[in-house]
């Protein structure tokens, strides 16, 4: 009995272990990014829980005009800076809280010249 491999079978071989090695190495590495995103995502919602709780009040008016949680706001700072975001609350304090792209930013009511409203896309 003689079991001779060929080059061929053992190129084929070869090329099928790694493969498969490529494959199985993807998997792992997908599945660590998939439970980074997942822990993110909660430590995203722990920090949002907690501004809930700093900043209870749902709803402020500003210069007339009424703004509640959720709503895209546009603010002008007292030192001539511009940012946008999700209005997320007020607290006793007099301090609001906007939830930026990058950032979650509270600030200040006294220093704002302007807040409006956005158009939602």
């Amino acid at each position: 009995m003689n079991i001779g491999l060929t080059f061929e079978e053992i190129l084929y071989a070869a090329l099928l272990a790694f493969c498969i090695t490529w494959f199985i190495n993807n998997i792992i590495k997908i599945r660590s990014i998939l439970k980074k995103v997942s822990a993110i995502n909660k430590d995203v919602a722990s920090v949002m829980n907690r501004c809930y709780a700093l900043f209870p009040m749902d709803r402020m008016e500003f210069h007339g005009i009424t703004f509640t949680r959720g709503m895209r706001v546009k603010i002008t700072t007292a030192g001539n800076t511009n940012f946008e975001g999700e209005f997320i609350g007020k607290n006793a304090r007099n301090m609001i809280c906007i939830k930026t792209k990058k950032y979650i930013i509270a600030h200040e009511i006294n220093n704002i010249i302007n807040m409006e409203i956005c158009e939602q896309n």
